[in-house]
């Protein structure tokens, strides 16, 4: 009976406030939301619980409808749990604990005016304090992965210690032992999924890591087991409809399994045209991240023991590694990067195929394409394919801006009518338009053997380029030049060494002017192995005569024009003219608005602090319910706020 009566009172309740506030479906949630609160009564009608849950319910549903908080419900349901939780029992345990029982009408004030407004005001300081601080798992979605994700985390963390100290990899790493690629390459291998990924990648920098590295990480092999036919009827009936309605067959055996996902052939109902099909492993996402962002810490780890392991750039190359494979989860952005760059091939005359994409039958976790009929890159090619596809990658890189960033021998096919296509762009770099022409003039600049202008264009994609000594970039290029000339390929050699060149003189290839590089340098090598007459040098000679120079000349005007539009304005904004100088306005109060929020709060705090002492003086019933509370509240998340404001100004002057 009791049970139904609270259910009765809270759903009326509910209901009145549902009205006042607007809300949509005025009586499902009061419904559900009186159901909840007789439950959790039911339950804890024994403790104090029951009570502060209840109050914490009710006033969650009519602060929560506040615009300003809409965005915020995470930390707005912890910042009244945690305030309903502290005036409840603090007043259960003093005020409804003396000796002497209080009148009718004090009850009634301080359960009817002083509770409610001291829970919404702590629960405003809590709030405050809470966005102050910003913890990461109130930023997040779904706090419950955040945390199940952070768990897995550390065991996965343990195992992966655990495994490298009992191969021995802490002593042989302060050795440099030569089994040490080995014993890191064992590691990868027992840690599975995107570990072994990474050593897969590794073993393709031919360009960065010893030959002894690549060999050790050349025999890394991702086994994973293939997803069940009922997963794979699940996950197609979640995102696009039922299997066997969409398509006319479906090929259960996967052509292709990997830890991210899979990839099957399969027939359209629709149009009977033939397709690929890739699907995406089920939580794959979250699951990688953490994996992800412990292999970062275990890169940084060997690192940090190792000069060697530092010279090699693994942390870097750990980082881009997480990026691409986050991308690669997107099926929407590799759909995009693909339409994008089928209409730039055809735009630039580029002939290399692109498969078209079929996007009423893909989403995020479910790519459909179409299917091209060939074979791997691995036969012998004539030079004029070779040059072809070079060309087409430099055009990619320089004058597109959009390039496929992985082009091994997996990735590009001979179909069957004799035409090079290629697949698989979920990892695609984008330059910005500096980074094209920095390139683009280090490319003309080496053609004509000019080493200001490599200079030029090597200051325009490095980060801190504007730094650099363009005297002794043009000395140390004019020295790789003249070792790479006694090489049978010059360019190939130039190139593998600038990027050691840039590392040794403390500087960086800004990222993804980094993936341009490596994505010619794998070009190259696929390129190298299957014919045996290509030359880099060669092939980049053509494209320097191939490369329209009035042209070039007009984009850099162009470019000169734009810059110049840009500034123009700004300068005559800034200048004031006297006595026929120009002096420049300086503003000296940039942190006027920093330093006014810093007098605000402490003037709040010193309030707060006066009331406070002043509460242990003057004794009354508004002073010890309501402003002694508020006070020392209000005193607390001041004294933070301010401790906050000067580590952070501490922190910007470090």
């Amino acid at each position: 009976m009791f049970f139904f009566i609270v259910w009765f009172v809270s759903f009326i309740v509910f209901m009145l406030l549902a009205f006042l506030f607007n809300m949509k479906h005025k009586v499902i949630v009061p419904l559900v939301s009186a159901l909840a609160v007789s439950l959790l009564i039911q339950v804890l009608e024994q403790f104090y619980l029951s009570s502060i849950i209840v109050v914490a319910f009710i006033l969650y549903f009519v602060v929560g409808n506040i615009k300003t908080f809409k965005n915020e419900q995470l930390k707005l349901i912890i910042a009244i749990l945690f305030s309903t939780s502290t005036v409840t029992l603090v007043l259960s345990f003093t005020y409804f604990n003396q000796i002497s029982n209080p009148s009718d009408s004090e009850i009634f004030r301080v359960m009817f005016i002083y509770y409610p407004l001291l829970i919404i005001f702590i629960a405003c300081y809590a709030y405050m304090l809470l966005c102050l601080f910003n913890f990461k798992i109130l930023q997040t979605a779904n706090p419950l992965l955040y945390m199940a994700n952070k768990i897995r985390g550390f065991g996965r963390m343990i195992r992966l210690f655990w495994i490298a100290s009992r191969k021995g990899l802490h002593h042989l790493i302060q050795q440099d032992h030569a089994k040490l690629p080995h014993i890191i390459a064992a590691i990868l291998d027992d840690m599975g999924g995107v570990f072994v990924k990474f050593g897969q990648v590794l073993s393709t920098k031919k360009d960065i890591l010893p030959s002894h590295y690549i060999e050790a990480f050349s025999n890394l092999h991702d086994q994973v087991k293939p997803l069940s036919q009922a997963e794979l009827k699940k996950i197609i009936a979640s995102k696009i409809g039922n299997l066997d309605e969409t398509y006319a067959s479906f090929d259960m055996q996967p052509i292709a399994a990997a830890s991210i996902g899979q990839v099957h052939l399969a027939k359209l109902k629709s149009n009977g045209e033939k397709v690929v099909v890739k699907i995406l492993r089920p939580d794959v996402k979250q699951k990688m991240t953490v994996d992800l962002d412990l292999l970062i810490q275990f890169v940084t780890w060997l690192s940090d023991r190792s000069s060697k392991m530092k010279r090699l750039g693994l942390v870097q190359l750990a980082i881009g590694f997480k990026d691409n494979l986050i991308e690669e989860t997107d099926f929407d952005m590799e759909a995009l990067n693909t339409n994008m760059l089928r209409r730039a091939f055809a735009e630039h005359n580029i002939q290399i195929r692109v498969p078209n994409i079929y996007s009423e039958y893909s989403t995020k976790q479910i790519l459909t394409m179409e299917y091209i009929e060939g074979e791997r890159f691995t036969k012998q090619v004539t030079s004029d394919v070779s040059e072809m596809i070079i060309h087409a990658f430099l055009d990619q890189i320089l004058l597109i801006g959009i390039f496929h960033a992985d082009p091994h021998p997996g990735n590009i096919m001979m179909t069957t009518d004799g035409e090079v296509a290629l697949i698989d762009f979920g990892s695609v770099g984008y330059l910005t338009d500096e980074e094209r022409s920095g390139m683009l003039g280090f490319l003309i600049g080496y053609s004509s053997n000019d080493t200001k202008e490599m200079a030029n264009g090597l200051k325009k994609v490095c980060e801190e380029g504007h730094l650099l000594d363009e005297d002794l970039i043009e000395r140390r290029l004019s020295r790789l030049i003249t070792e790479a000339s006694f090489s049978h390929d010059p360019t190939s050699v130039m190139m593998k060494r600038l990027m050691s060149m840039v590392t040794e003189m403390g500087l960086s290839l800004k990222p993804t002017v980094a993936g341009a590089f490596r994505a010619i340098i794998t070009i190259d090598g696929t390129l190298s192995s299957v014919d045996e007459a290509y030359s880099l040098s060669k092939a980049s000679q053509s494209y320097a005569n191939h490369i329209d120079k009035g042209q070039l000349a007009k984009e850099r005007l162009s470019d000169i024009k734009g810059r110049l539009e840009d500034y123009i304005p700004k300068l005559l904004e800034l200048p004031i003219l006297k006595d026929n100088k120009i002096t420049i306005a300086r503003e000296e109060n940039d942190n006027f608005p920093d330093f006014m929020k810093i007098v605000t709060v402490s003037i709040f705090t010193v309030i707060c602090m006066v009331v406070m002492l002043t509460s242990f003086f003057v004794q009354g019933e508004i002073m010890s319910f309501l402003l002694a509370p508020l006070s020392m509240s209000g005193f607390g998340v001041g004294v933070m706020i301010l401790l906050m404001s000067v580590m952070k100004q501490l922190k910007a002057k470090v």
